[in-house]
């Protein structure tokens, strides 16, 4: 049994002590799933998926944060409430994701996958009207649990970019919070590297999910630039494969798209769960040997592979060709056994040259 790096469940029913132990542990909502990830995979490339979390208990606003809600006060009616999925913020929704550049769901209830109320979760709203129109200019939905709360879903109308409403929406969300008595807010991830997320880390001193020691710790941008998920096995793996080039082994890095295979077919727990991955070619047996960093536990692995072809024809075929092109290894892979595990580079070093015959 391997570490979950991804990992999702459909919770029949969710309290709110559930919801605040799921979001504790670096778990949030997708749909009608709880699920977590520490890999990323955008741009053809990986990244670290890094969970946030806002400790409200001695929280204030900024002097920027009170700017922009003084100022929006000027202009428009907020209200929170629970959740409302209408016409009108589907209309507002789709205008939004008719500019939005990026994949969204068709319509609320398909993001939220809340259909006519029937969810597990305790969901709010945050509406923002024009004042004098009363027009609808934005719209967030979080779930609330006995502790905390989660802003998952939030758009607003492209005309009205300027009053930076999305931004404005998390933090009447945050406001709602303080009202209420509630401890930890959590906004979701962001990817170093990657910086459409990195807006959530302006509304405060954020702590963020250590995955060694799953806990929370004050967020550190140099040092998740070294020791991110992703960032700690590309410097371990390219490590590596220096080493070997130097003893005259020609290889690359692989990288693999697959790495949350786990998350489509929940019967198999053993899919190689790394997006980079070292090939050392294959064994007698036509299995093949692939040396991988574990961002846990930290330590190298030599794995035996199996390529599981018929699983692989659940996922998107010409996806996946696109991928091949670009260097990307697109065989679903499950782990046939450890062969060996070590801390020590040197050893990791003398074990592959020597599975190499070098």
């Amino acid at each position: 049994m391997h570490y979950s790096y991804s990992d999702k469940n459909t919770p029949f029913v969710l309290s709110p002590e559930s919801l605040d132990f799921h979001l504790a542990k670096g778990w949030y909502r997708m749909g009608s799933n709880i699920f977590t990830t520490h890999f990323l995979f955008f741009k053809e490339r990986p990244f670290s998926a890094i969970w946030l979390r806002l400790d409200l208990k001695d929280f204030k606003f900024s002097k920027s944060q009170r700017k922009l809600l003084r100022r929006n006060a000027t202009h428009f009616a907020p209200a929170t409430a629970p959740r409302t999925i209408d016409e009108e913020r589907n209309d507002l929704y789709t205008v939004y994701a008719n500019n939005f550049d990026g994949r969204l769901s068709p319509s609320i209830s398909d993001s939220l996958e809340d259909y006519n109320g029937e969810t597990v979760f305790n969901t709010y709203e945050t509406t923002v009207r024009e004042k004098e129109s009363g027009q609808l200019a934005a719209c967030s939905y979080f779930d609330l649990g006995a502790n905390s709360a989660a802003s998952i879903l939030g758009f607003y109308h492209p005309s009205m970019q300027s009053f930076s409403l999305g931004y404005y929406t998390m933090l009447l969300e945050i406001e709602y919070c303080l009202e209420n008595d509630i401890q930890y807010y959590y906004p979701g991830y962001v990817a170093p590297g990657y910086d459409r997320f990195d807006y959530k880390l302006r509304l405060g001193n954020c702590d963020y999910f250590d995955l060694r020691t799953e806990s929370w710790l004050p967020y550190d941008a140099e040092e998740l630039a070294r020791e991110g998920p992703v960032e700690i096995q590309q410097s371990k793996l390219g490590e590596l494969v220096g080493a070997l080039q130097d003893k005259g082994i020609k290889t690359l890095l692989s990288t693999y798209p697959l790495f949350e295979a786990g998350l489509y077919d929940v019967w198999n727990d053993d899919y190689v769960p790394y997006p980079y991955f070292y090939s050392l070619g294959v064994d007698s047996a036509k299995n093949l040997i692939v040396v991988c960093f574990d961002p846990k536990e930290r330590e190298f692995l030599v794995l035996q592979c199996n390529h599981m072809v018929q699983t692989q024809l659940l996922f998107n075929a010409q996806y996946l060709n696109g991928l091949k092109e670009n260097d990307c290894f697109t065989d679903l892979l499950s782990i046939g056994s450890v062969l060996f595990r070590t801390m020590d580079s040197n050893i990791i070093i003398k074990a592959c040259t020597s599975l190499l015959g070098k």
